[in-house]
């Protein structure tokens, strides 16, 4: 009855509507048909409001989440918008207020074009990837117990139509992917790449074990999505610290796939300014073939160009 009110409302208003009759429906909808934005129930059955916007974060949907409840609590209120959603609606729904909450959102999420950052800017993002990438080798040396060094990172700036070019015949490969969402001043998606013999001979070098068994699939996801976890933590951590931007993230999401379809699925319509990371693993004296990436599609363009421009030089 709730979702056929809103149908309703927003149908007569002029909006195209995709109902979704469970949370799992609605999550595959929304991954997949990158609606313009979400309305949801804060309880529900099997996955709460709340989280279900950490989950649509976590698979890459941007699209502004509007929270319905009947809690009138103003706590409840506070908390939404702490995690993210855009607004939250009481019921019984007020039909203007649904109106207005979804054109106010839609009207948040315009963008800037993309921007191009001047050699100054490259130069101190550059510095800062590279205290990001020292530190995430550290970490991975405590992580696995062994010596771990990642090669001086290159990084380019890029747009989504670039990225045929750049990934060449690992576009159409299927790839290890690593996925995190991160909001804040600095809102975006990272993506950690592994061409699969590289993700293969690395997991086989951080355990001992082979990792083409079908039996160790779930080693390999798990492990992988760990050193994801480690690696852009450490670059989004050291960018947050030195331009002064506090991020928080989303839970880790391992994918296997296409790396072109992987990525561009994530970022399709949000027009991001995407920072490619190029790397290398070596562990225990052996060099890991096919060097992983490491994709950050950044979209709050002020709050990088204004962060660039204001930090002091960093430090180690």
């Amino acid at each position: 009855m709730a979702r056929a009110l809103l149908r309703e409302v927003l149908e007569s208003a002029g909006h195209e509507v995709i109902e979704a009759t469970g949370v799992e429906a609605g999550l595959q909808a929304a991954v997949e048909q990158h609606p313009d934005c979400v309305t949801a129930d804060l309880l529900m059955p099997g996955l709460d409001g709340l989280t279900l916007v950490d989950t649509l974060r976590a698979r890459g949907v941007d699209a502004p989440v509007l929270v319905v409840t009947a809690d009138i609590q103003k706590s409840t209120r506070q908390e939404c918008l702490r995690r993210g959603a855009a607004a939250v609606l009481g019921k019984p729904v007020d039909a203007a207020e649904l109106v207005q909450a979804v054109e106010d959102a839609l009207a948040g999420r315009t963008r800037p074009p993309a921007r191009r950052l001047d050699e100054a800017a490259l130069d101190a993002l550059q510095e800062m990837i590279n205290i990001g990438v020292g530190r995430a080798a550290a970490a991975l040396n405590e992580l696995v117990q062994h010596p771990v060094s990642l090669a001086p990172p290159r990084v380019e700036l890029l747009d989504v139509d670039d990225l045929p070019g750049v990934f060449g015949p690992l576009g159409k490969n299927d790839v290890s992917s690593v996925q995190m969402a991160f909001h804040g001043p600095l809102e975006g998606g990272a993506f950690l790449i592994f061409p699969q013999p590289s993700a293969s001979r690395l997991l086989a070098g951080l355990t001992g074990e082979d990792a083409l068994g079908e039996d160790l699939d779930s080693l390999r996801s798990g492990t992988l999505t760990e050193i994801g976890n480690v690696l852009i933590n450490s670059i989004l951590g050291t960018m947050a610290n030195l331009l002064d931007r506090p991020l928080r993230y989303s839970s880790p999401v391992y994918e296997e796939g296409p790396a072109l379809a992987l990525v561009t699925t994530e970022v399709h319509a949000s027009q991001p300014l995407l920072l490619l990371v190029r790397t290398g693993f070596r562990i225990r004296e052996t060099e890991i073939e096919g060097s992983p990436l490491l994709l950050f599609e950044l979209r709050s363009y002020e709050e990088l160009i204004s962060g660039l421009a204001t930090r002091p030089r960093a430090g180690p």
